[in-house]
This record gives structure tokens, sequence and C-alpha cells, in this order.
């Protein structure tokens, strides 16, 4: 068992937060590889599958187990994939691969799935998006979102000296003040949809939430059913939304209420959308830009710790 540990998650705050976790776990620092994010995780990924190991913990937030998932895909072939089995230490921000949280599964205060005996395949999101005419390819285990949440996912992830300081001191001030900032700014743009081959249709997006769980950005919840292994997405589309509106759809996201005006819903498990403007895709808390995209479920693609 290897881990690989993100410091910089949390807005720098994980480093502390695995030292107060490894100090029960008494993990052996020649198995903790540093991701410092300039390709030196892609070389400790392949030297370590090439030893023939495994199983892996990633220690970070749902950006980090988003990126070894990515780079596992370039470095080896479907039929080991099969073989690899993830487990996950929720040091980041938000963790909403973790939820719900399960005190019997925390260390501390902190959330872990780490028994690789009851590790279970799990569905992965496959996004392939096209942008300046390139086409490019990227896997998620959660969610995946465009629109308003994708764009406050940017700021989250390119930050100002606030929202800086923020989310290394309090996550949920961090997620509340982001989310007002980007109500304030943003404006809904127009796309065409597509649910199946004969369905299409155009609206001006607000949000969509492409779904495998329904947690996202902290404390928010959308009200679905929809499981990690179904074979399935619940896409969740909210379309010509005002101001006051996208008050009403955060407080409902926050577990107040229930928002129906201008929404649509279903389950699938392939969608697409098409745009004339450049907008941006979420996916697992990474953010890309797209004018064109397509959603595809990858069935019980990889084996995640379930507890």
């Amino acid at each position: 068992m290897l881990v690989i540990l993100n410091k910089k998650a949390a807005g720098g705050a994980a480093l502390r937060k695995w030292r107060l976790v490894n100090s029960r776990l008494n993990i052996k620092a020649g198995q903790v590889h540093y991701a410092n994010g300039n390709g030196d995780t892609q070389e400790f990924l392949l030297d370590a599958l090439n030893k023939g190991k495994t199983d892996f913990i990633i220690a970070g937030g749902d950006g980090t187990i988003n990126n070894f998932l990515n780079n596992l895909v370039q470095l080896t072939e479907p039929d080991l994939i099969k073989k690899i089995r993830i487990g996950a230490i929720g040091i980041g921000s938000s963790n909403d691969f973790h939820k719900p949280f399960n005190n019997k599964y925390m260390i501390g205060n902190v959330a872990a799935r780490i028994n690789f005996k009851e590790a279970l395949p799990r569905d992965v999101g496959c996004i392939t998006y096209t942008i300046n005419n390139r086409t490019y390819k990227r896997l998620f285990l959660i969610n995946s979102s465009i629109g308003i949440t994708a764009e406050a996912n940017y700021r989250f992830n390119n930050p100002d000296p606030l929202l800086s300081a923020l989310k290394f001191f309090n996550t949920s001030a961090a997620i509340n003040y982001t989310a007002i900032s980007t109500m304030l700014t943003y404006k809904n743009f127009p796309a065409e949809i597509c649910t199946n081959e004969a369905d299409k249709f155009t609206v001006n997006v607000t949000n969509i939430g492409i779904l495998k769980s329904p947690y996202f950005s902290g404390d928010l919840k959308y009200n679905s059913t929809v499981k990690p292994d179904d074979g399935l997405f619940d896409i969740r589309l909210y379309y010509d939304f005002n101001k006051y509106n996208l008050i009403k759809l955060f407080n409902s996201l926050s577990g107040n209420n229930n928002y129906h005006s201008n929404e649509k819903s279903w389950m699938t498990d392939s969608f697409s959308i098409t745009s004339k403007k450049e907008f941006k895709i979420e996916f697992d808390g990474e953010v890309v830009s797209a004018n064109s995209a397509h959603f595809k479920v990858l069935p019980k693609f990889i084996k995640v710790c379930n507890n």
C-alpha cells in the first residue's frame, strides 16, 4: 500500500491534517509520495505499477483523487486498472468523495476510506470535450458541473488574497464567499443540450449538474437518488435564472427547501452540450474550458474503498 499526499490541499492546511492522521496510522515515510504537481507523480505511479503495486491511498481533496485517476488511465491498460484499488483520506476543502460522513470511518475529525478488503467497483464519468478545435478526455468519480457551479469552482481554485486566507482557516466561509461573489457576476449562456440522439433543445444555461453523487461544494446537496454503481448520471439542468432565483437555488441546495422552477432532470448514461460561447466544465473540483462536451458513464470502472 502506498500513499499519494497533496500537502497543498485545503489551501495549504493539508500537511497539518496529515500529520495528525498519521500519528494514528504510523505509515512509514518510504510509503508516502508528496505530490508536487510537476509531473513527478506520474513517474512515481508508473514505477509503482511496474513493481506490481495495486493499492493506493490518496491523501488530499477531491481534486487529488481526480488527478490520480486521470494519471492512472494515461499510464496503464484497462485490464490492469481493474486490479487497482483506491482508498482516500479527506484532508482537502470539500471532501465530497467521503460524503455522507460516517463517524465509524473517521480518524479524529478526518474522513477516511482505507479498508481495501471492502473495495467495490464504482462507475466513472468520462468527459470528451473540445476547445479551440482540439479534443481532450478527462474522467471523474463524483460529479461534474457546467455553469455557475463550474465558475465558482474556478474562482475557488484561483483565489484572491481574502479567499486564500479563508480557505486556510475556514473552508465553509471560503465556499460561501465564493458562491456569493459568483452569483453577483454570473451570466447565463445559450447552449444546445442533447439528452439522446432524438432529443435536442436550446436553453440559456444557469447550471448543470452531472451527478454520480448528490454531494458537492461543502454543505450543498442535490435531492438525488443516484448511486455510484448504477450505470447512470442524474442530470440537473437549471436555466434562465435571475439573481433572485440564484439565491433561492443556493438556499434549496443548502437543504432548506426544494426548488423546481426552470428545472429539468433526467437519468441517462450519456449527455452532450454545445455552445458558441466558451464555457467552463468542473469535474471533482478541477476546471477546464470548452465549446462542446460529451459525457458518458464507464460502468464499474475501478475499485474504491467503501469504508
